[in-house]
Parts: structure tokens; C-alpha cells; sequence
């Protein structure tokens, strides 16, 4: 088998959830079958190499806003695994009237997550609906991280027989953590925070109008009188109002806005801290950073939205779910494991031996095989 991942970045060049897993589904993908990557040179990295061999991984990069890449023709491909609207789009343009096999990883429904973010229907939503609807029907396979994602995606029968749903995967926890330089004041501050007695929370989360940060300023409030102290990694377009919001309660010496935080940083804040927080209001697919957490022994605090709520009932861990998306009801559950820290090291256990179970090797085999049987049920449909 010969795979083709086009994809829009890659998580070695930039950040982010789906850009991580297609990286990471390649890599380790590429230990068993023939993986090459299409995506593009994100913006201030234009100085990436255009060709680049990764241990068996053959990455190419391109410009970044070009549509049409007439290269894709020249891969050797069974098989194209395409991981967004847009890099399905690029791949049908190029690829022409050459025929090969489409496997369509749905991370999340766009059209609604742009709905949300403009808070009306303009033409970008109307676009990206177009291109939704007609990449569920053009793929010859759909891939979803939740039950939930293929819910909202899934409008019929015909698309329904050609879904398959598997849970995405978090690399094992780093045994030892060496922050950057310009992060060392972020351990010195937690640290110190745990040295004195305080339950250190974190968030690490876009700050953007679904992911529900502004949210969780609010519970905080709730919390005063416990010695619980916030720490928040993530940047985005509400970045600035979370940081006002944070001044306008009086929080400034309990919840900490670190903005956009290295990976060391992140995973230094899970293996230290008591509990994490995922506060969505809406929209969530399979969320890495509540297993990655999960994965340090870091018990994650989530609200009941679609793919987390899926995944904490599934594996028994509901107690950690809030009741509803609101302050009171995040801060409700916080409260119950900041007052009995044997449920909490209980729960970290649980959320340890749950993670483990997710690791990269055995979901990318699980991700090739299920591949290989839409292939082989799409070809015997056929003649049905």
C-alpha cells in the first residue's frame, strides 16, 4: 500500500491538533507502508526545504496559496488520505481525471466552526458547506475521530456505509522535561505555587469563542476561596479580551495568561499540575490535549461536548464531566476534587492506564487496517 497525506501543514512546521496527527499518522504510518506527505510551507517559514526525507517519511513542501500542484501527479500513490476541505480541494484540481482512491479525515465540520467564530452566515460559510457536502460525497472513504463528528457530517445512507470512526492517538509522556530559556519563569512561578499549598490548574487551549476560555475566568471567580491557582497556554483572536477579563474580576494573582507556550512548556504544566481544564462550549471532536494530559496522570476536567463527553463515558470517567457548559457547573467539579485529593489521584490513575491505551503505533494500525477494509468492501459493493 502507498499512501498519499496531503495536508494543509505538517505539526514539525507549525502547531496544531489536526496538523499533529497527520504528521504523526505519516511518521508512524511510515514504519509499515510507503507514507509521502503534500502540504505547505507555513507563513514565516518560507525557508523550509522543499524535499525532505524523515527516517522512511518523503515530505513535500509547497508555497503556501497554491491551489493546483501538478507534482501530486508524479507520487506513486494507492491511496490519497486528505485532511482538510482545502486539501481536498487542492487534490482533485491536481490530480485531474487520474483516478485514485479518496480517504477523507473529518476533524470537524467547518462550515459550522466558521459559523460560530462570524457569528453569521456569509459567503465563507456558504463555501466551505458547499465543499463539506461534496467531499462526504466524492470520497471514497470517510475517517472520523468521534462518533459525534460523524453525526454532524453523516447525512445519509450512501455516506453512513463508507464512515469509520477511530479515536486519534497522543505520543507517551516525556520523562524529562527541559523548558526553554525564555519559559524558565513559568516553572519557577508553578513551582513555587505548589511549594506554598496551591492545587495548580492549566488550560492549554485555542482562545478562540467555542473552546469556552472566557469561561473559565468565571468559575475561577467561583473558586477564591480555595487555593487554586490557573494557568492558561493558547493564543488566539480573544486572547486580549481574556486578559481583561481576568483583570475586570480581580484575578490577576490566580490565573495566569502565558499565551502561546512550547511544547516543553505545555507538557511540564501536565506533569505538574493537580487537574487540567478543557471548558468547550461547543464543537469538539476528539480532543488531544484532555488525553494528553490524561497521559502525565493529569485528570481532565471537561464540559458534556460532543467527542469528550463520548470518550469520558466510554471509559468510565463521568465523574470528571461538569453537568452543563457553565461556570458554576465547571466549577462545581473542580471543587469536588480540590476537596478530596484521593478521588483526584484515584481518577489520575484511571486517566493514566485510558491514555496508554491510545498511544500512535497500535491506532495507526488499527487506522491502516480499516483503510484497507473500506478499500476492499467499496470494490465488492460494486457488484452488489
Amino acid at each position: 500500500m502507498k499512501i498519499l497525506v496531503v495536508t494543509d501543514y505538517i505539526s514539525k512546521d507549525n502547531k496544531g491538533g489536526a496538523w499533529e496527527f497527520a504528521y504523526k499518522f505519516s511518521k508512524y504510518a511510515s514504519e509499515l507502508v510507503d507514507v509521502t506527505i503534500v502540504c505547505y510551507k507555513p507563513a514565516g517559514k518560507e525557508d523550509l526545504p522543499e524535499f525532505e526525507e524523515d527516517g522512511k517519511l518523503n515530505i513535500y513542501r509547497f508555497r503556501e496559496g497554491k491551489i493546483v500542484i501538478p507534482e501530486i501527479k508524479k507520487i506513486d500513490h494507492d491511496i490519497a488520505f486528505v485532511h482538510s476541505v482545502k486539501s481536498f480541494a487542492v487534490y482533485r484540481l491536481s490530480i485531474g481525471v487520474k483516478k485514485k482512491p479518496i480517504i477523507s479525515m473529518i476533524h470537524g465540520t467547518s462550515y459550522l466552526e466558521r459559523l460560530i467564530n462570524a457569528g453569521r452566515r456569509d459567503l465563507k460559510y456558504y463555501a466551505l458547506r458547499f465543499f463539506e457536502v461534496y467531499r462526504v460525497f466524492a470520497s471514497d472513504a470517510l475517517l472520523f475521530a468521534s462518533k459525534y463528528m460523524m453525526m454532524n457530517s453523516v447525512r445519509n445512507f450512501r455516506a453512513f456505509k463508507k464512515s469509520v470512526y477511530i479515536p486519534l492517538a497522543v505520543e507517551p509522556p516525556c520523562k524529562k522535561i527541559k523548558l526553554p530559556l525564555q519559559e524558565k519563569e513559568i516553572e519557577k512561578m508553578v513551582m513555587l505555587d505548589i511549594k506554598k499549598g496551591n492545587k495548580v490548574i492549566c488550560c492549554i487551549r485555542r482562545i478562540v469563542a467555542r473552546t469556552g476560555v472566557l469561561n473559565l475566568v468565571e468559575a475561577m471567580s467561583l473558586l477564591k476561596d480555595e487555593n487554586v491557582k490557573l494557568y492558561i497556554g493558547g493564543t488566539g483572536p480573544y486572547l486580549e479580551e481574556l486578559k481583561a477579563k481576568v483583570s475586570e474580576y480581580g484575578l490577576s494573582d490566580r490565573v495566569y495568561v502565558l499565551g502561546l507556550i512550547s511544547d516543553e512548556a505545555k507538557n511540564f504544566l501536565y506533569s505538574k499540575s493537580y487537574l487540567s481544564v478543557v471548558p468547550t462550549e461547543r464543537l469538539e471532536g476528539f480532543c488531544l490535549s484532555m488525553v494528553e494530559s490524561m497521559s502525565y496522570g493529569c485528570p481532565s476536567v471537561v464540559t458534556p461536548v460532543g467527542g469528550m463527553y463520548e470518550f469520558m463515558k466510554d471509559n468510565g470517567l463521568e465523574d470528571l464531566v461538569s453537568i452543563d457548559i457553565s461556570a458554576e457547573g465547571i466549577a462545581s467539579v473542580i471543587l469536588t476534587f480540590v476537596k478530596d485529593k484521593k478521588l483526584r489521584d484515584r481518577y489520575a490513575k484511571i486517566c493514566k492506564e485510558v491514555a496508554l491505551k491510545h498511544n500512535y503505533r497500535d491506532i495507526v494500525k488499527r487506522f491502516l487496517k480499516e483503510i484497507s477494509y473500506v478499500m476492499e468492501r467499496k470494490e465488492y459493493n460494486r457488484f452488489l
